[in-house]
Formats: structure tokens, C-alpha cells, sequence
């Protein structure tokens, strides 16, 4: 296994620029994205150096033409690609009139001998062209290099009439000499048997994939691409070998980083002290008094990321214990504290990808586990405690770490790490001191005792000398010096203890040309009283070398970082140059390739360019200097105020109005620029974000019901490694909520885009006529009509996607509970459907049974299920997963049918689903046989509830058994999920059940209320399963005589029934038993008032209460119930307003049927984890 970290292929791409556009324009087309593809399989990406777009008049003048090129041939390297026709190229012309251009040659030749390449000074009178090839060949080693030579007679194939007298300046020779020398170029090149002749763009294309295609095979085979992983043994390398490359990627990124920022050769000795420190915190594993936890503290830029990366590669020499690290902030997504959970636990082989057939009535974004944050959390919280294996785990810049607005407290309050952390673990963490972040750790901590963590403090660098070898070393890279006194000025400043101001002074020198000059650049950059104002000098001066002018406004340095900076996910090398030339950058003042090119090379310490290609700002300052830019270069925000979360985006804790505006416009531009790319996964992550930044709701608005993107949204999971596109739909339609009420809500928005894309396929204007002017009355006779001609008129292959158009409009209108239109449009896909589509056909009958389960429809949710069992297997899948699918189908029938309680078919179904998990290797070890096994206890339950009492011992064996199975699997889901998830508040729920048919009600009592505890802070506040619980416990009070209690249970569980369902079957028991509690409470009352007695207390103890000998760990009914419940529903009151977060009183004696808007009915702001909206099946209900 080769352990060399693979570089990006960027081969150079070297010819004539006239005579070869249309060849450049077909590679471009048809040729590079194929091999970006091939390339990202490998995971790496395909970048050519293209600068055919020529260079702009500030470059030329500068004499940096030839400099450039060769500069992107040596990074381009071992690749190089030459196109070769019939012109010799832009060369140094003794004869030549023209005294400007040979002064241009000659400045160009004389700067690039001073960047580095003092070769060229030999070879005067060589073109651009052949200075390149030479470069190539002899001085920056492109061992991959290959030559393209058009056929002799390509002028004549092209032209066969003959070429005009402009057609052959552009395609044939320049004149004798120059052919002699092309001559004498090109039989040099043969000599190295890499050549191959072509006769047309398309056959040059084909030579060109097929060499590079098999350098690429040659070069990044699978086993090739394994980055090197000192510090993980080689189980753990290659389980991160073994993951979808998408997935390894998001792991090597940190790794690429490590291996960037651990060259400390600059730094000389510094910090070697903090190398001894993290030895010996690694090395006290095991050690029960040691400390878990090492803070490395310290400044923006005082090296704690460069030292760590420095130790991390070296550790791997002194110890076997593996070392997981994560740098956030090296892309975009490592900023993502759900992301950051996901990395480690998938180096540590806890299986996040899947639910293991446990999904049931879950929505598909809760089933993908590492989706979740408060998932990832769990899992963590459990992979650490396990105390299974040893590790170390390496977090760096803390202060970037972001979740989403929803999950904000869960950064502050550090919750996402265990409370105990066992001497099998040790965690570092380094964090800039400045930062809220730092104090919040260091406040949560030392509140938790003395013995939780170690503080390193870091100065920087304060040894003098040590700080003038940084510089040195630094600028002798591009042979420049600088004398005593001078670096005695830089050394000596209040900043220059710290490296990264070390570095950035130095760079600013590198770039500085005129020597004469360089004491006064020293001193004008030395007064920068802060490294903020030195950042914000370095970006004037970035704008002004670069941007063209010397205002920073209107200047494209500045919009391009600025596109940067407000951007989501970052920017792509063709974004940021396609939303300069949308911004009014055109024509001479078109942004081209050679442009940013230039510019990168003298920014590239402040920008991270991903793997995939993505630009993002390194670090704080930057980012500061760019916002500062916006305000009109003020000094009014400070660094701790900027929010670099860039899931959603920066935020300003105080924004002033002409920022706001600045950022509207920012934020829009970006989002028109997205608007004209084809809709992909790119597009879906960044258009509607930055909309929705932009306050522009209408336009949010649009892209989320437009089809193309709605499918997008709801089927992210097959291209999107992160999932994040479904979380995106339920958060932009909370935004939609919030700020835009007046817009249609999901249930109109989607039954209107299934109905416009049948009308779209129809396409009969005559057979729609007037039928839509009643919309409400009649839409869905409409709908009705069009499904049915839409079955016998549209060809199979658009039934399918209007089929699937529908049944993702439908499932998303399930999943938020919206139950009556979602079951409408999953009937219409399954008419729409092709019978001979049985994947689709399968999944939408899962939906539907899904959505028939919570409609409390239970006969048809079976049949449903059924249904899709019938489909499933017609389908041509692996077997196993197959019959993982299908045990999950017969785990949801038998709940169904456990509910009805038809108990003889559920045993049948549960012994044929005992019989399929045989047939599956370590069957007993996957959740979904441990929801078999749930089903089985609930059997269990049902069987001893209708025994009689004559059979009280079999009756009492029952339960036990029910019982010991409940505790078994609640032992795995606590394991396996944590145990806030609420698959375990199911578990409790069906022991309150089983405990209060077993007359235990004190227990059954207290389990409700810890599912319930469960549910209220995973689920939104009007789930059904919070209604069912409710209705249950409200059982229990109601026959411990605590009316009081088991009317607010009553209410909650009948507001959430009635504004859930419209037929009054649904609640009618419900509210029967609210009007009898109702009555024994006004009796009581009653009682009360004709007696001068204080009224009787039956909560706290009723005579008529059970025995508390019953249970020996009572919980006080006042915990959790008192004498009100709290509980976030909007109901109208008296006077006939509408309240929220209120209190249910007893009091309230009429049935209130609240009619809350469907699109009400979305509760998704509060928590990202209460999008769990379908679990698996529930009790009886």
C-alpha cells in the first residue's frame, strides 16, 4: 500500500491559443468532465491549468506572463499536456520592428529568472510555447507529460476551398525560421515516444481520455488512494478505505490538512514544549487519576493548529494507541458539529449509515441516523463510554465548531460530550481565548469539578532570535533576504510573537518589488496596532494589486471574496468568475482565469481550496477584513461577533441597516447566479439558502414547489453524502411560516405542483376548460379527472415520473403530519404508477401504510404493507437487504395487527418473521430483530390481558416474560441510540401499557411519563404519540380518581386527535372520557361548595388510592404533572383568541375543536431532531 498522499491532477495545458480554440473548447465540453468524474471516484478531483483566456493589461505590463506559466507547471505536476499545430508562438523577434514587444519579452524573461526559473535567461529566443515544454520536460519533472501533434494537412481538410488570408495567420506558420524551429521542436519531442497525431477536435479528445484516463487508473488505484495515517494502526486505515468514496473524502480532507500544516520546518523549534505536553496526555491512557481532557489555549495565530498537526504526524512513531483528528474549519462541512461526530464514528466503525431494519414508521430523515445531530450525539456518547477500544481524539479551533440555529445551546452547554469520560479516551482540543466558545467550555467545566481537564497556555513565540529564523526561513523560499536592522523592526513589534503575523508580514514582503523601498514597506506594515488592521491592510492591498483599480469598492478582489465570504459551502474557481461576470464584470473588465490565478497565488495562505475545488476563507482575520470591506472599512465589529457557521452563513449579532443592505445584495447576486445553473446538488445547496438570506421569500418560495427541485430535496440521499437537503426542505418551509403566512402552506403548494405537472403532461387546454374556477370545491374532482386521463394517455415512462412526483409530495406531506391531502397524493401515485414499476409501487406503499398507520386507519395501513411485501418481492435486489426489508414489512403488519388485535395472525406473521431473520447472518444482533422481538413482548402483553383471573399464575408468567423482553430490547436501544431517542420512549410507553394491564398502574404511571419526557423533547408538540401517550396515562388517573391529572391528559391528547383528523371516530373515545372526568370533577366541586369543609386533596392521595406498597420507587405525580401541564398548543379561548404556550386548567368544560391551518401544523424550528415525525408503530390507540 503506497502511503504518499495523492495530490489533485492539474496537468498544464500548453499550445497556441488562436489556432486552437475549438480543440480547447471540446476538451472543455465533452472530454474534462469526464475525467473530473473518474478523478472524484478516486477521491481526488480533475483541475487543467487552462489559461488560454489571456492575460489582462496590469499582468503584461508587469512583465508576469511567462513567470505564471511556468509557476503552474511546476504545481501542475507530473502532468503535462501539449497541443502542437503548425505555429511556432509568440517568441522574441531580433528582426522585428517593434521595439514594445521585445521589451515586453525581455521584462517578462528578466522577472521570471528572478521568481525562480533563471533557466529562462538561456533561452532568449525560444517561444512561450517551447519555454513551457522545456519547463516541462527537464526542470519540474512532468514524468506524465504528453504531445498532441495536428495533422500536417488539417488546413486543407478544414478549409477545402482553400484558407483566407486571415484563416492562415491564424492556423499556418508565422514565417520560415519560425517553422524551422517547430520543425527541430517537434523531432525533439518524438525522441521521448509520447506523441500521438490527431486530425479533429474529436479524435484529439479521445487520445487525451484515453491517456489520461489510464495515468489516472495507474496512478490513484484504490489501494493508492489510502492517505497516510501515522497515527491509526491499519484496521482502522483501512475501514476508512473501505467507505464510499464520498464519505472517505470528508475523513482525508482533515488528513490533506495535517499533512499542509505540519511542515514546521519554518518554525524552526517552537513548540516543544506542547509536543512534551501532548506525549504525556496520550500516554496516560489508563491512568485512573489523570486528567481526561487537554485545553491548548492561546490567540488566533499562535500555532496551536500547525503544532498539532506537527504532533499527530509524528505520533504514530511513539505509540500504537490511534489517533482521530479533526480539524474544523479545513473545509466546510468539518465547521459542522454533526459532521465532526459522523467522522469519528465512522473511524471507529460504529455503523451510522444505516437504521439495520429498524427504520418502521420513522421518516427517511431519522432513519439515515447520522443525519441527526442529536443522533450523533448519542452514538458518541456511547462510543466513548463503551470503553471497547482505545483512542485519542484531536479536535482543533473549537471556536469554528457550528451547529445549526436550533441546536445552539447543545455548543454552549458542551452536552455533545459525555459527562464521564473513561481512561480509555483522552481528548485535546485546542481553542483561540478570545472566543465565546473558550469560556463557555472553561465555565462548564470548572463547574463540574477540578479534575475534568488541563489548561496549555500558549505565548507564541518569544525568544527573539527564533522569531527572525520564522521570517528568514520563510522568505528565503523565494530568495529574498532581508539585513539585521530590518528583521530586528519586524521582530521586535507588540505582534510579532505570533507566528501567523510572522508569516503574513513575511509574505507581504515576498510580494513587495522595489528593494529600494523596502525599509519604508517595513515600517508602514509594522504599524498595524492589531493582526485585524494588518488583515485589513493586506486586503487593500490585495484589491489594489489585483483588482484593477485602486478603490476598494466596485473592485473585483473584493466582490470575489466577498462572494466568498457570504457563500454557504464556499465558491468553485468557475462560481466565483461566473457571479463576477453576472455582477457587470464583462467585457474589458471580464474576470478571466488568468485573473484569479494571479490572485490566488499571492493569497493562497489565506484561502482553503477543498478537494472538490471549493474556495473558503482560512481564518478569522480574513474574514474580518472582508466584512470590514463591506461596512466601508470601520472598525465597528469586533472578531467574537462574527458567527462563521456556514451552514447557515455569517450573522452579525448586531447588523446595521446599510450592512444588511450590502448583505441582501451579496446574498442575491449569488442566488441569480445559481438561478441560470442546471439544477444539481450544487445549485439545490446554495440557490434557495442564499434566497432565504436575502429575506426574499417569494422566490424561496418558488424554488421549493418547483418540481425538478422538490425531487431534488426528497431524494438527496442517492447524492448528497450528508443528507442535509431534506433537514434544508423542513427548515426554508419554517422560514416560509414565520415570515411569509400569507403564502400557500405545503398541502396546497404540492397538491397544486402534482396538478400543474399532470396539466403540463396532458397538455389539453380543452379538457380542462373552466373546471378550475372554484379551486377549493373543486380541485379534487379535478385532480380526480386528471389522474384517471393521465392513466390511459401518457406514455409508461412519464406515468412513472408523474408517479413519483406524487408520492415524494405525498411522503413529505406525511412526515409533517399533514396525513388527509399526503394519503390523497400517495393514492394518485400508486393509479399513476405502471404495474411493472415494482420499486416505486413498493415504496409507496410503504408510504401509504405509513401514513394510513397515523391516520389510525389500521386496516389499511395492513393492507398497505401487505401490498408493498408483494411488490418487494418481485423486485431484483440483494437478497439480504431484500429480506431485511421484508422482515421490517412484517414487524409493521404484525403492529397493525396487534392493534386490532387479531392476536392468531400476529403470532403466524411473527413466527414467519422469526424464521426469515435465521436465514440473516448475525440476525441477532440488528435492531430490526429487536424489533421483533418488541413485537413479540406486545403479544406477550395482549395474550396474558385477556387471560382470566382463574388463570392468575400463567397470567402472572405472562407478564414476566413481556415483561423481560421489554428490559431486553430497551437495554439494546439505550445502547444502540442513546437514551433520549425515541424508539427507547416507545419502549417505556409499552411498559406503561403492559403495567397498567397489569394493574401496577403507580409503574405504569411513571413509564409514561418518561416516554413522555422523551417525546416532548424529540418530538414536535402535536405528534399523535404524544396524544396516545397522554390518552393512556390520563387511563391511569382517571381510575386512580385523579381527575385533575387525567383531564389535562384527556385535553392534550383530544386537541392533538382533533386538529390531526376530521372524523370524530378518531377522538370520539377520547372525549368520552373527558366528559365523565369533567362530570366527576363538578361533582366534586359540587360537594365542595355545599360543604364548609376544605375540598378533599386526591392528587396528593386519594383513600381509593392503590396501595403504595405496590412499587418501592415512587415517583411523585407532581414531577411531571401537576396541577397543570404545560405544553406549547394554540387553542381558543373564552373570548375566542388564540393563545399559545398556555395552561390546560381544569376549569375548561367544553370540547374545543381547534381548526388549525394545515400549514400550522409544521413545528420544525424549535429542534432539527423533532423531525422525526413517523416512528415505528405505536400501542394501542
Amino acid at each position: 500500500m503506497n502511503s504518499q498522499i495523492k495530490a489533485p491532477c492539474c496537468p498544464f495545458i500548453s499550445s497556441t491559443f488562436r489556432d486552437f480554440q475549438e480543440e480547447r473548447d471540446y476538451l472543455v465540453k465533452h472530454i474534462f468532465p469526464e475525467l473530473q468524474q473518474i478523478c472524484k471516484d478516486k477521491c481526488t478531483y480533475f483541475a487543467p491549468i487552462d489559461l488560454r483566456w489571456g492575460i489582462n493589461k496590469n499582468q503584461s505590463q508587469a512583465g508576469r506572463v511567462i513567470s505564471l506559466c511556468l509557476d503552474y507547471i511546476q504545481n501542475g505536476a507530473p502532468y503535462f499536456i501539449c497541443l502542437l499545430g503548425d505555429r511556432y508562438g509568440y517568441h522574441y523577434d531580433e528582426e522585428t520592428s517593434d521595439q514594445s514587444s521585445k521589451e515586453w519579452f525581455s521584462k517578462n524573461l528578466f522577472v521570471a529568472a528572478r521568481e525562480g526559473h533563471p533557466w529562462v535567461t538561456q533561452h532568449k529566443d525560444k517561444s512561450i510555447t517551447e519555454l513551457e515544454i522545456i519547463a516541462a520536460l527537464k526542470y519540474s519533472k512532468c514524468t506524465r507529460a504528453f504531445f498532441y501533434f495536428r495533422d500536417a494537412d488539417y488546413m486543407n481538410k478544414k478549409f477545402p476551398n482553400g484558407p483566407t488570408e486571415e484563416q492562415r495567420r491564424i492556423y499556418g506558420t508565422e514565417n520560415e525560421k519560425c517553422a524551422q524551429k517547430l520543425k527541430h521542436l517537434k523531432e525533439q519531442i518524438r525522441a521521448t515516444e509520447r506523441v500521438a497525431n490527431f486530425a479533429s477536435p474529436k479524435e484529439l479528445g479521445d487520445l487525451i481520455l484515453r491517456d489520461m484516463k489510464a495515468t489516472i487508473e495507474e496512478d490513484y488505484r484504490d489501494s493508492d488512494v489510502m492517505v497516510q495515517l501515522p497515527h491509526l494502526p491499519q484496521s482502522f486505515t483501512e475501514r476508512i478505505h473501505n467507505l464510499k468514496p464520498e464519505k472517505r473524502e470528508m475523513i482525508l480532507a482533515h488528513h490533506l490538512f495535517e499533512a499542509r500544516n505540519g511542515d514546521t520546518s519554518r518554525l524552526a523549534n517552537f513548540g516543544s514544549d506542547l509536543i512534551v505536553a501532548l506525549n504525556q496526555h496520550a500516554a496516560s491512557i489508563g491512568q485512573p487519576n489523570h486528567k481526561p481532557i487537554l485545553l491548548i489555549s492561546g490567540e488566533q495565530g499562535c500555532g496551536k493548529s500547525t503544532l498539532l498537526s506537527r504532533w499527530a504526524l509524528q505520533y504514530g512513531n511513539n505509540s500504537d494507541i490511534p489517533l482521530i483528528t479533526h480539524y474544523i474549519g479545513c473545509s466546510n462541512y468539518s465547521r459542522d458539529l454533526s459532521h465532526m461526530l459522523e467522522n469519528v464514528l465512522q473511524i471507529l466503525g460504529v455503523d451510522v449509515d444505516e437504521s439495520g431494519g429498524e427504520e418502521q414508521l420513522m421518516t427517511e430523515c431519522t432513519s439515515k441516523m447520522w443525519s441527526s445531530l442529536q443522533d450523533n450525539i448519542e452514538l458518541f456518547n456511547r462510543a466513548v463510554q463503551a470503553q471497547e477500544q482505545k483512542f485519542v481524539l484531536a479536535i482543533d479551533c473549537l471556536e469554528n465548531l457550528s451547529a445549526d440555529s436550533d441546536h445552539a445551546h447543545v455548543l454552549e452547554d458542551f452536552t455533545w460530550l459525555p459527562n464521564t469520560i473513561p481512561d480509555t479516551c483522552r481528548i485535546i482540543i485546542t481553542c483561540t481565548t478570545n472566543a465565546p466558545m473558550y469560556h463557555n467550555f472553561t465555565e462548564n467545566y470548572n463547574s463540574k469539578g477540578e479534575n475534568n481537564y488541563y489548561e496549555y497556555p500558549m505565548e507564541g513565540i518569544s525568544d527573539v532570535e527564533q522569531r527572525k529564523v520564522v521570517v528568514q526561513r520563510h522568505l528565503e523560499t523565494y530568495c529574498k533576504h532581508l539585513d539585521p536592522q530590518q528583521l530586528h523592526t519586524i521582530c521586535n513589534t507588540n505582534l510579532s510573537h505570533n507566528p501567523m503575523y510572522l508569516v503574513a508580514v513575511a509574505n507581504e514582503l515576498r510580494v513587495f518589488g522595489i528593494y529600494e523601498e523596502v525599509d519604508s514597506q517595513i515600517d508602514l506594515i509594522v504599524e498595524a496596532p492589531t493582526q485585524e488592521d494588518l488583515w485589513y491592510n493586506i486586503f487593500i492591498r490585495w484589491c489594489r494589486d489585483y483588482g484593477w483599480n485602486d478603490n476598494v469598492k466596485n473592485n473585483w478582489v473584493q466582490d470575489a471574496l466577498c462572494f466568498i465570504a457570504m457563500s454557504r459551502r464556499g465558491l468553485s474557481e468557475k462560481e466565483i468568475l461566473g457571479a463576477l461576470y453576472m455582477s457587470g464584470y464583462r467585457d474589458s473588465t471580464e474576470v478571466k482565469t488568468a485573473d484569479w490565478a494571479s490572485f490566488y497565488r499571492a493569497a493562497q495562505d489565506s484561502l482553503i481550496k477543498e478537494h472538490t475545488g471549493i474556495f473558503s476563507l482560512a481564518h478569522g482575520c480574513v474574514q474580518k477584513a472582508v466584512l470590514c470591506s463591506v461596512m466601508g472599512g470601520t472598525s465597528e465589529i469586533k472578531l467574537d461577533e462574527i458567527n462563521t457557521n456556514h451552514s447557515n452563513g455569517h450573522k452579525l449579532k448586531r447588523m446595521p441597516s446599510f450592512f444588511r443592505k450590502t448583505h441582501n445584495c451579496y446574498h442575491t447576486k449569488l442566488a441569480k447566479y445559481f438561478a441560470k445553473q442546471p439544477i444539481n446538488w450544487r445549485t439545490l445547496e446554495e440557490l434557495p439558502w442564499h434566497w432565504s438570506q436575502a429575506l426574499q421569500w417569494q422566490k424561496l418560495h418558488k424554488i421549493v414547489r418547483t418540481p425538478e427541485y422538490f425531487e431534488l430535496f426528497r431524494s438527496s440521499s442517492e447524492i448528497n453524502q450528508f443528507n442535509t437537503f431534506k433537514i434544508d426542505l423542513f427548515r426554508y418551509w419554517d422560514e416560509l411560516k414565520n415570515h411569509a403566512p400569507e403564502l400557500d402552506g405545503p398541502a396546497e403548494t404540492y397538491n397544486m405542483m402534482v396538478q400543474n405537472e399532470l396539466m403540463r403532461s396532458l397538455s389539453d387546454v380543452s379538457f380542462l376548460g373552466d373546471q378550475r374556477e372554484d379551486k377549493e370545491e373543486d380541485s379534487e374532482e379535478l385532480m380526480e379527472k386528471l389522474v384517471e386521463r393521465a392513466c390511459n394517455h401518457v406514455s409508461q415512462e412519464e406515468s412513472i415520473r408523474l408517479s413519483k412526483s406524487a408520492w415524494l409530495a405525498g411522503q413529505f406531506l406525511g412526515e409533517i403530519c399533514d396525513y388527509e391531502p399526503g394519503t390523497k397524493l400517495l393514492q394518485y401515485a400508486k393509479s399513476l404508477c405502471p404495474t411493472r414499476k415494482s420499486d416505486l409501487l413498493y415504496q409507496i406503499n410503504y408510504s401509504l401504510g405509513k401514513v394510513y398507520y397515523y391516520k389510525i386507519d389500521w386496516e389499511n395501513a395492513r393492507r398497505s404493507f401487505l401490498d408493498a411485501r408483494k411488490e418487494l418481492k418481485k423486485c431484483s435486489a440483494d437478497m439480504t437487504e431484500q429480506l431485511e426489508e421484508e422482515c421490517a414489512l412484517l414487524n409493521n403488519t404484525v403492529s397493525c395487527l396487534l392493534i386490532m388485535k387479531r392476536l392468531d395472525e400476529s403470532e403466524r406473521l411473527l413466527k414467519e418473521t422469526e424464521e426469515k431473520y435465521q436465514l440473516l447472518s448475525r440476525y441477532s444482533k440488528s435492531p430490526g430483530y429487536y424489533m421483533f422481538r418488541f413485537n413479540k413482548a406486545r403479544l406477550l402483553t395482549k395474550r396474558a390481558t385477556k387471560m382470566s383471573d382463574e388463570k392468575k399464575a400463567d397470567k402472572e408468567k405472562l407478564f414476566n416474560v413481556a415483561l423481560s423482553t421489554f428490559e431486553e430490547t430497551m437495554e439494546f436501544r439505550m445502547k444502540h441510540y442513546g437514551w433520549r431517542h425515541p424508539l427507547v420512549a416507545l419502549n417505556w410507553q409499552e411498559k406503561g401499557f403492559l403495567y397498567h394491564s397489569w394493574c401496577k398502574r403507580i409503574e405504569g404511571e411513571n413509564c409514561f411519563k418518561k416516554a413522555l419526557e422523551i417525546y416532548h423533547e424529540v418530538l414536535s408538540h402535536d405528534h399523535v404519540l404524544i396524544a396516545t401517550c397522554n390518552y393512556h396515562l390520563g387511563m391511569i388517573y382517571q381510575e386512580l380518581k385523579k381527575w385533575d391529572l387525567a383531564l389535562e391528559c384527556f385535553q392534550i391528547a383530544l386537541r392533538i386527535r382533533q386538529s390531526k383528523f376530521t372524523h370524530a371516530r378518531r377522538w370520539q373515545d377520547i372525549n368520552r372520557r373527558k366528559v365523565i372526568v369533567e362530570r366527576k370533577i363538578e361533582e366534586r366541586n359540587e360537594l365542595i361548595r355545599s360543604s364548609s369543609a376544605p375540598p378533599p386533596r386526591t392528587d396528593a392521595g386519594s383513600p381509593d388510592q392503590e396501595s403504595p406498597t405496590t412499587s418501592t420507587n415512587t415517583v411523585s405525580t407532581s414531577s411531571y404533572h401537576s396541577n397543570t401541564i404545560r405544553t406549547n398548543i394554540n387553542r381558543v379561548d373564552n373570548g375566542g383568541t388564540t393563545t399559545s404556550n398556555t395552561r390546560i386548567t381544569t376549569s375548561t368544560s367544553t370540547t374545543t375543536t381547534v381548526q388549525a391551518r394545515p400549514y400550522d401544523r409544521i413545528e420544525i424550528s424549535s429542534q432539527f431532531q423533532r423531525l422525526s415525525l413517523h416512528l415505528e408503530m405505536s400501542t394501542t390507540i
